[in-house]
């Protein structure tokens, strides 16, 4: 009944537009996602990053990351926030307090002292600087989830909220208690129709029992923004005049039919993301999908020399890469050009909806199919 209640209030609160959609609806809101779990896969993590792609947002996953991985994984979702309209983490773990500073702690985390927490844990303050530098900022979901952790003199353990803090997002945090009432909100909040105002969705959360959060944002931060609708013209209404009416061969600019999705900025050391041209956004032709592919035995080139293809190519051709395997629906991460465990999941779908061997690994004729 309780979860019943939070659909049908945030269905109501949350604003929609008034214009019909289309079978085809197209979020103009650029979004990156961060999904960090101290164990494996829970069933709120799951909800909640289902929602968050049903929102087209690129998201980068996390289960059990050292405290090394933690932070290499926070380096390139750091980049990523940089070029997109909002970055949104989600924590489902234990959040630890030495002093007045919190922790996000790894799985499995050991402390014999409370400096322990400086070398093996993540500030929460970190994850919510790096949703900061989105164009509209972002926020920072916590779900408090008591791990089997060893509390030591001065470390205690994080329910609620910390105060806010300058330079960061808002932080909301749900207790155990409220975890799938958070997924259900956001899964609601996600089915609304039209616009979503994050502000508006932070307000709704944080009004379920057992949710506090630190701060409401600011600035007026949209998760999703629909096209503006086509005004058809009305039956017997008269069609524009001519600018000029002597020149009655004017003609109309070509309307454009390709849809370019959000990219993420480069991470590289020189910090300058490479510019790519229209003809390399190109999506591939359809029957680049049906035509029969060879194995890895047809072509002579073994799977260890493919990756080191693979491996070798330049970051600008495994974004081309990524998002082609987006457009297609296989591949709901980073648009990064850095080929981690989601892009191997994906290249493994695409190669088994060809036909083709499933080994993670292109080969030169899929290469050069996702490549045009």
């Amino acid at each position: 009944m309780l979860r019943l209640l939070i659909v049908t209030f945030l269905t109501v609160s949350l604003p929609f537009s008034t214009f019909a959609q289309s079978d085809e609806e197209l979020n103009q809101v650029s979004i990156v996602a961060l999904i960090i779990t101290s164990g494996g896969e829970t069933q709120v993590s799951v909800s909640v990053t289902h929602t968050l792609e049903s929102l087209d947002a690129q998201t980068l996953t996390a289960n059990a990351p050292n405290a090394s991985e933690l932070r290499s994984v926070l380096k390139r979702f750091t980049a990523a926030a940089i070029d997109t309209d909002v970055a949104l983490v989600y924590y489902d773990g234990t959040v630890l307090k030495i002093g007045d500073r919190d922790f996000v702690a790894p799985g499995g985390i050991e402390l014999r002292r409370p400096s322990d927490l400086l070398t093996k844990a993540i500030p929460l303050s970190a994850l919510a600087r790096a949703t900061a530098l989105a164009v509209n900022g972002g926020a920072v979901l916590v779900h408090s989830s008591a791990q089997d952790i060893q509390l030591i003199d001065g470390v205690t353990l994080v329910e609620t909220a910390p105060e806010a803090r300058s330079g960061t997002s808002p932080i909301l945090f749900a207790d155990t208690s409220a975890a799938l009432d958070l997924a259900d909100g956001l899964e609601a909040m996600a089915k609304t129709d039209g616009d979503i105002d994050l502000g508006d969705a932070l307000r709704s959360l944080a009004g379920l029992d057992g949710v506090s959060i630190s701060r409401l944002p600011s600035g007026n931060a949209m998760l999703r923004k629909m096209p503006v609708p086509t005004v058809a013209q009305m039956p017997g209404q008269a069609a524009a005049a001519p600018a000029n009416p002597v020149d009655q061969t004017a003609t109309t600019s070509e309307s454009e039919t390709g849809i370019t999705l959000p990219q993420v900025g480069d991470d590289s050391a020189s910090g300058q993301a490479q510019e790519e041209s229209a003809a390399e956004a190109t999506l591939p032709v359809a029957n680049a999908l049906t035509e029969p592919d060879t194995t890895e035995a047809e072509t002579g080139t073994s799977l260890e020399v493919l990756k080191a293809i693979q491996d070798g190519l330049p970051r600008s051709q495994k974004r081309i890469l990524q998002r082609h395997l987006r457009n297609m629906g296989f591949y709901r991460g980073l648009i990064d050009g850095i080929f981690g465990l989601q892009t191997e999941r994906a290249i493994s779908a695409y190669q088994e909806s060809v036909g083709a061997p499933v080994t993670g690994i292109l080969n030169e004729k899929q290469l050069e199919d996702l490549s045009d």
